[in-house]
């Protein structure tokens, strides 16, 4: 039996597609700049993306907190993305989260808690770009009452690429799991739903 809790800890990841994320309705994303989906500047590749149209540009979705979720480590995220010129554009993704609890009404993001990447792109074209990991201290703003993160990914400044160079993938979410209990014993399987 395990008497202590000297376990190294385990990560999981999602990834949102743009097609999928909440906030897109009918290839549009609500929010600023009204970000359309549209085909990958690589027309052969058949892959459709949400194009960076402008800085201020916004897209929202929704991180639905697993049931095995650590509240006490932070929520990460990371941005994939293309780049459709040769061009060495420095952009800056800023991203805003709130927590929902289960009868708490939602709410636009007025006033999130922001983290924010900055880098340069690659200078080959249509290179796939991936972001460095952000934390975003969550488990300081995030209340084990809350059920839901609404996100906003907004691209704050598109680094001097023009109107539709930056073309969004989705966005990538690690958590760590939440693996043992305070009480130093192994626990048996529960059948009850979580």
């Amino acid at each position: 039996m395990i008497r202590d809790r000297n376990i190294a800890l385990k990560t999981k990841k999602e990834f949102h597609r743009v097609q999928d994320m909440q906030g897109c309705l009918n290839g549009t994303f609500e929010g600023t700049g009204g970000v359309v989906l549209a085909a990958c500047s690589v027309a052969a590749s058949e892959q459709v993306v949400a194009l960076g149209g402008a800085n201020g540009d916004e897209l929202y979705d929704t991180f639905v907190i697993p049931w095995d979720y650590d509240y006490s480590e932070p929520l990460r995220w990371r941005v994939w993305y293309t780049h459709s010129s040769t061009d060495a554009d420095t952009p800056t993704f800023s991203f805003g989260y709130m927590g929902r609890a289960e009868g708490e009404a939602v709410a636009d993001i007025t006033s999130p808690v922001v983290t924010t990447w900055s880098g340069a792109v690659s200078t080959t074209a249509n290179a796939f770009g991936i972001t460095d990991w952000v934390d975003t201290s969550s488990e300081a703003y995030i209340p084990t009452t809350d059920k839901l993160i609404l996100t906003v990914l907004t691209l704050t400044d598109l680094g001097g690429a023009e109107a539709n160079e930056i073309e969004i993938w989705g966005v990538e979410y690690e958590y760590t799991v939440n693996m043992t209990s305070t009480d130093n014993f192994r626990h048996t399987t529960s059948y009850e739903a979580v």
